[in-house]
């Protein structure tokens, strides 16, 4: 019996392509190009915990091991590059499963640009480009329920409350046991909503 290997799937050419909003270029990375934009949450106790990792720091080798392996058809990495200054500014990171999920998620490194409207710019400029794929069915995002900021910001996108984990990621700094919240917005629920709006 000849044991054969899965063939990995080439990068999706639509998926992949660079995306323009008014103040930002979003270019899909390689799995270098991922470690090296993502690298400033390594040692980064805040961003991490907000991410729900299991550490408050990791090593640059263990970072490069958490990354994955972006491959541009199932995980993404979007470098959110400031056009007015020609430099990363953060990261936006999506997993697309087989049932047409994406697991969303973005973070700000620069944090001189908190509070700039960033997460809404970059997000809607993300979802409008994924959610015109036939694979893609529906966005899906999980945070902390202390994480005030980030509940706001999708809430005003328009994501629904779907439910509740309790108790269920423990901080690596206090040890306690805290609660998320999940949240939805279908594909085609989103075209439409754009579509309505731009009208």
């Amino acid at each position: 019996m000849v044991l054969g290997f899965k063939k990995k799937k080439p990068p999706d050419p639509y998926l992949t392509q660079v995306i323009n909003t008014e103040r930002f270029r979003l270019v899909n990375c390689n799995r270098l190009q991922a470690i090296q934009i993502t690298m400033p949450w390594h040692n980064d106790p805040e961003i991490l915990g907000n991410l729900m990792y299991s550490k408050a720091k990791y090593s640059r080798r263990e970072w490069a091991r958490k990354i994955g392996k972006p491959d541009g058809n199932k995980r993404f990495y979007h470098a959110i590059i400031a056009k007015d200054i020609k430099g990363t500014i953060g990261t936006h990171r999506l997993i697309l499963d087989k049932s047409g999920t994406v697991r969303l998620a973005i973070v700000i490194h620069a944090k001189e640009w908190w509070g700039k409207d960033v997460f809404a710019e970059v997000r809607t400029a993300i979802m409008d480009h994924f959610s015109q794929s036939p694979r893609v069915v529906r966005f899906h995002g999980q945070v902390l329920t202390r994480n005030i900021r980030s509940i706001y910001n999708y809430q005003k996108l328009g994501f629904r409350v779907i439910g509740y984990d309790r108790k269920v990621w423990k901080s690596p700094i206090t040890d306690e046991y805290e609660d998320t919240m999940h949240f939805e917005y279908l594909a085609e629920d989103w075209r439409a909503d754009r579509t309505e709006h731009l009208t």
